[in-house]
């Protein structure tokens, strides 16, 4: 089992449905591949994390692998050049087969577009 400095500690974590569709709704919205990721800058010091796995991925160990996987990229690739923002990833069906490396190549692809975005607006 990780050690508590190895997780990603519960306050980075949203749960709550209302704070899910306040991103949904205000947020930016960026597909790709294996996910929809929706960004939506907070006021709170640090990033927090929401992720989203359909029953139509697979069954609750299918889920619950992706949900890990992209949660361990999230606490290793934490965006430092992005302001302070609510993450929302919405996994669809290919990232249960894809690769880890690849999974991690694919959301540091869009924290960067999202980077180059946020940048653009200001």
């Amino acid at each position: 089992m990780a050690s508590a400095d190895e997780r990603l500690p519960r306050r980075q974590r949203m749960a709550k449905r209302r704070e899910f569709l306040v991103v949904y709704e205000k947020g930016r919205k960026i597909q790709s591949r294996t996910f929809v990721l929706y960004a939506m800058e907070n006021d709170l010091p640090f990033h927090r994390l929401g992720i989203t796995v359909s029953k139509k991925i697979g069954n609750a160990v299918a889920r619950n692998r992706v949900k890990r996987r992209i949660r361990e990229v999230f606490r290793r690739e934490k965006p430092a050049h992005l302001p302070s923002m609510d993450l929302v990833v919405n996994a669809r069906k290919s990232a249960v087969q894809v690769e880890f490396a690849a999974l991690r190549e694919e959301l540091r692809s869009v924290l960067n577009r999202l980077g180059r975005r946020a940048g653009s607006t200001r």
